[in-house]
């Protein structure tokens, strides 16, 4: 019996062992949805996009900051920026609008083409900081995809 009990006793610190070096950005961000609503043009060139994050959790969250790359009909358009804290209640949604900066020109013929047909499939890859506790922060990655409606001012 004793010689049964070190086997088990080994495997047990080792799940232990491995279970505490997972990564927690996921578990931390499980719920969360980050997706583009809308992306306008403004006569001078200027693109913005409108985004919304879901909270399906029974708690709140405090972004720190957000970085989110717009592919537009899978091409590049460009990257908004969020800096401003962004509190998301639970079970609820926050919606925010930013302009979406770089690009190269194969972005512009890509919204060009999404404005002329007035929407457009996209993909949104964000990186988000999540505020845990006071100066203890979590960076997350999410993922979305869809159709958006893309028009000129």
């Amino acid at each position: 019996m004793k010689k049964a009990l070190l086997p088990c006793c080994l495997l047990a610190l080792l799940v232990a062992l491995v279970s505490g070096c997972t990564n927690t950005s996921k578990l931390v961000s499980r719920g969360l949805k980050a997706e583009v609503t809308s992306i306008v043009r403004a006569p001078d060139g200027s693109v913005t996009a409108s985004w919304r994050v879901t909270n399906d959790n029974v708690v709140a969250y405090l972004f720190n900051r957000v970085r989110a790359k717009i592919y537009l009909n899978g091409t590049y358009l460009g990257l908004i920026s969020n800096d401003t804290p962004l509190a998301i209640p639970a079970n609820t949604m926050s919606v925010r609008s930013g302009k979406v900066t770089g690009g190269d020109p194969a972005a512009r013929r890509a919204l060009d083409t999404a404005v002329a047909q007035g929407s457009a499939s996209y993909r949104v890859d964000s990186q988000i900081t999540i505020c845990i506790y006071d100066d203890s922060f979590e960076e997350s990655k999410l993922t979305a995809a869809g159709t958006v409606v893309v028009k000129a001012e």
